[in-house]
């Protein structure tokens, strides 16, 4: 079963730029992406080429209205797209951040509306997770992290503040729970393993 995203609204810019040598593309499996137009019938479903994870600028969809700002000589841009009328599978997407470093996009964070845990056990299987607080910690000890009702895998509903983590060869995989504030967060990052040391180098080479 593959996790899927359904854009509905596509703003499209060009920008020129270009690869930085020696950082090859990923191999990606598992997201997909249902495209749905206006005045069509029948979504089309087509792989992530446009927004994917070490995909050239000028092949994503993102206007420059949604600039955040740009860092080291302009060599790292964020865009963050509120209300992007974007899924991830059924929860929406409240507001996608794009990082891109030397005219790459290296870095996706979805905040999302609602719980997608088990789909993403389904989709990428076995993952590492990590308590980020005391009691979830404590409660990770004492009681299993995935419980099974009806032959379906969810996570333990006790555990509040955690990460889980799907390595995808060069492509990381984050998903973060925040339950334990007074307005529940969720969060699914997706970035190059070579993230943080392509932003520590741009920021030491301005």
């Amino acid at each position: 079963m593959k996790l899927t995203i359904t854009l509905i609204t596509v703003i499209i810019l060009i920008v020129s730029c270009s690869r930085p040598e020696g950082v090859r593309e990923p191999h990606r499996q598992g997201l997909t992406e249902l495209g749905k137009k206006a005045n069509h019938d029948k979504a089309v479903t087509y792989s992530l080429i446009t927004v994917e994870i070490g995909t050239p600028k000028n092949q994503v969809n993102v206007a420059e209205e949604h600039l955040y700002g740009k860092f080291f000589g302009d060599r790292a841009e964020f865009y963050i797209v509120e209300n992007p009328e974007l899924y991830v599978s059924n929860a929406q997407v409240n507001r996608l951040t794009l990082y891109f470093i030397d005219g790459m996009l290296c870095k996706k964070k979805y905040d999302l509306e609602s719980d997608i845990s088990q789909e993403l056990m389904k989709s990428y299987g076995s993952f590492k997770f990590k308590a980020l607080n005391d009691s979830t910690r404590n409660i990770s000890k004492s009681e299993k992290i995935v419980l099974k009702t009806n032959g379906r895998a969810r996570i333990n509903e006790h555990l509040n503040r955690f990460q889980m983590k799907w390595d995808q060869e060069e492509v990381l995989i984050r998903y973060l729970i925040f339950k334990d504030s007074a307005q529940a967060e969720i969060q699914l990052v997706e970035e190059l393993s070579a993230y943080k040391y392509l932003l520590d180098q741009a920021e030491a080479n301005i």
